[in-house]
Formats: C-alpha cells, sequence, structure tokens
C-alpha cells in the first residue's frame, strides 16, 4: 500500500462553497466575536509551551473574531491572519484597536485560503508560527502546501477528532434522519494529517483533550444552527417548521437545553526537525 497516497485521498475532498461559508459565518459573527480565550486555554498553552511570542511573527489563518490575535499580539507577536467572513474580520479589527495593538497587527487579509498568493503577500517562508484554529483550510493538499510555505518554525492546528450533542442525536432520532455527528466528515484530519507529515519526513506532535459542557439557547438561534447540521444538502420550508416546533416543545423558560462533550485534537509541528 501507498502509505503517502493513503493520507494524501484522507485530505482530499470536493471543494467548498466558499460564498455559502462566507454567508454562513457572517451570520454567526456577532455570536462569535462574544468568545474568549481562558488563561488555561489548551490551545493557547501548546503554543506558548514552545514559543515566547515576543517579537515573533505569527499567521492566523481563518483567524475568525480575532481572539487568539489579541492574544499573540498581546504577548508581543507581530500578528497577520486570513479570514473568510469580512463580518468576522470587522470585529477582529476592533478588538485589536480597542485593545491598543495596532503597532502589533501586520495584514489582516479577507480572503479565502485558498485564494492567499504567499509571494503577493511577502508571506513565503515569512512567520515563525503559522496557527490554525478549529478551520477546515487544512483539509486538502494544496491548502496543507501553502501553510507550510508560509511557515519557517512551527505549526499548530487545533481541531475536533469528536463531538457529541444530546440535542442533535434526540432530534436526527424524533425526525428519522440518520445519526451523524457533527463535524463527522473532518474527524479523521487530524489523523491524516499527523501521518502524512510524518510520511514528508518531518516529526508532528499529537494530544488531545475533552471537555462536556450543558449550553441553554432560543429556539431561533439553535434553528439555525442545528438545521445545516440535520439536513447537509439544504432544508425545506417545511423541514424548518418541523424543527422549529419540536424546539419549541423542547423549551424550558423560553430556551433548549443541550449537553455537548468534545475531544480537541492539537498538532504541532517543529518544521526545523526532520529525517
Amino acid at each position: 500500500m501507498d502509505l503517502e497516497q493513503y493520507f494524501s485521498d484522507l485530505l482530499t475532498r470536493p471543494e467548498p462553497d466558499l460564498q455559502r461559508s462566507e454567508q454562513t459565518w457572517d451570520l454567526r459573527a456577532d455570536e462569535v466575536s462574544r468568545f474568549g480565550v481562558s488563561d488555561n486555554d489548551a490551545a493557547l498553552q501548546g503554543v506558548l509551551r514552545r514559543h515566547d511570542l515576543a517579537g515573533e511573527k505569527v499567521l492566523d489563518i481563518s483567524f475568525g473574531a480575532g481572539r487568539y490575535l489579541v492574544e499573540f499580539a498581546r504577548r508581543g507577536a507581530q500578528v497577520s491572519g486570513v479570514e473568510l467572513s469580512g463580518r468576522m474580520l470587522e470585529h477582529a479589527g476592533h478588538k485589536l484597536r480597542a485593545a491598543g495593538l495596532q503597532a502589533q497587527t501586520g495584514r489582516l487579509l479577507h480572503s479565502p485560503w485558498e485564494d492567499v498568493v504567499l509571494q503577493d503577500e511577502g508571506w513565503h517562508d515569512a512567520f515563525d508560527l503559522v496557527f490554525v484554529h478549529m478551520s477546515p483550510v487544512l483539509s486538502s493538499l494544496p491548502g496543507l502546501y501553502k501553510a507550510l510555505a508560509a511557515c519557517r518554525k512551527g505549526l499548530y492546528v487545533s481541531s475536533h477528532a469528536w463531538r457529541e450533542d444530546s440535542l442533535l442525536t434526540d432530534l436526527q432520532d424524533t425526525l428519522g434522519l440518520p445519526r451523524r455527528r457533527i463535524g463527522s466528515r473532518t474527524a479523521d484530519d487530524l489523523y491524516g494529517l499527523f501521518n502524512l507529515l510524518y510520511q514528508w519526513g518531518y516529526f508532528p506532535a499529537l494530544e488531545f483533550n475533552e471537555y462536556c459542557k450543558t449550553s441553554h439557547h432560543s429556539p431561533d438561534y439553535i434553528l439555525q444552527r442545528y438545521a445545516s447540521w440535520l439536513w447537509p444538502e439544504e432544508a425545506t420550508i417545511a423541514d424548518r417548521q418541523r424543527l422549529l416546533q419540536l424546539l419549541q416543545e423542547r423549551t424550558v423558560g423560553g430556551e433548549v437545553e443541550t449537553r455537548s462533550r468534545d475531544i480537541i485534537g492539537h498538532l504541532y509541528l517543529d518544521k526545523r526537525l526532520r529525517r
């Protein structure tokens, strides 16, 4: 068996609908902008164990509303980034300005990672750390090649390896839909990425952490989030009406409860260390 080809195939998927993805994340931008980074955040601590950050150049791919950009800049890094969603970019710029971190901010691109040309941006072999948090942009060989080309020292990737959601399972069973976990299409990405990098002569490190939580949200919010999980292609008007009815039946005090269990994988590659 050609192992390199096998693991390459794990990272080969149909090209994403970038316009639809941008619309989805634009709609979620206000919500995501409220997310913070705690001092014991696993991804942040994973970076800090390996990077001092002061004086380093960091590229955050798919930086969302900028929560990690702010944390890296506060610690003295010069931060640049790429983000598909224009609304997310607005939030990130506001956070950096509000924190007085303009001097630590390089170029923030509103663009899909797929369209970025490193040479045009002066980003080839330019960054001490390339950081990718909860994004599928490395779920393809071209995306991975480009991230490696931008990196001169460290590549850090964190992603869901396993996700469970009690409400999603309940709704799938009630609607007679097959059980499909959130993120199941990308659950093996870190496994493929780790093995592919090893095949190329690198020595990536991979570790995991688990967290469980109970969340409460309005039926309208759950409707927007869960419709695409229940019907990956497209939810019909009838589908959405039925889903809203089921959510209203599960509402207590104006909110619906769900319990989730997440296992997050963290991959770190020191690009300088290879056979």
